[in-house]
C-alpha cells in the first residue's frame, strides 16, 4: 500500500509505502504513472521506511531494473532502512546503472532525501488516489 504527496512548485513526488510491499504495489504505481506520461517530469522520493513486510522476488527486481527510468535525468531517491530491502533496492540500482540510466540514490531517512532536494514535509500536499 502507498500514499502519494506532491510538491508542485518544485515538481517532486513523494511515494510513501507502508505495511506490506508487493509487486502489486508497483503495478498500481506504474498504472498511475502511465496516466502522467508525456506530462511534466518530476523528481521522485520513494519512502520505504514504513514497510513492515515485503514480498519481492529478486527476479521481479531485476526485471524492473531493466525498465527505463520514468523521468530521464531527474532524481530518484529511495529511503530504505531495512537491510534486506536495501539489498533489493541496490540490486535495482545496479541494473539501472548497467543499462546506462542514472542510478537512483539510496538514503537512510526521509529528512536526508528531502534535504538533497531542498524541500521540507510542509512543501507537500496529498494526492487523492482512486479507491484501492
Amino acid at each position: 500500500m502507498f500514499d502519494i504527496d506532491i510538491c508542485e512548485p518544485r515538481r517532486i513526488v513523494l511515494v510513501r509505502f507502508r505495511g506490506r510491499l508487493t509487486d502489486a504495489d508497483f503495478a498500481e504505481l506504474d498504472k498511475l504513472a502511465a496516466q502522467q506520461r508525456g506530462k511534466t517530469a518530476f523528481d521522485c522520493i520513494y519512502d520505504m521506511s514504513n514497510v513492515e513486510q515485503f514480498d519481492l522476488a529478486t527476479s521481479f527486481v531485476a526485471k524492473r531494473g531493466d525498465l527505463p527510468q520514468p523521468f530521464k535525468d531527474h532524481e530518484r531517491i529511495y529511503v530504505v532502512s531495512n537491510d534486506d530491502l536495501k539489498l533489493l533496492v541496490r540490486l535495482y540500482a545496479t541494473y539501472q546503472a548497467n543499462k546506462g540510466w542514472k542510478a537512483p540514490v539510496i538514503v537512510a531517512s526521509l529528512s536526508e532525501a528531502m534535504s538533497r532536494l531542498g524541500v521540507t514535509p510542509s512543501d507537500f500536499n496529498p494526492v487523492p488516489l482512486p479507491d484501492r
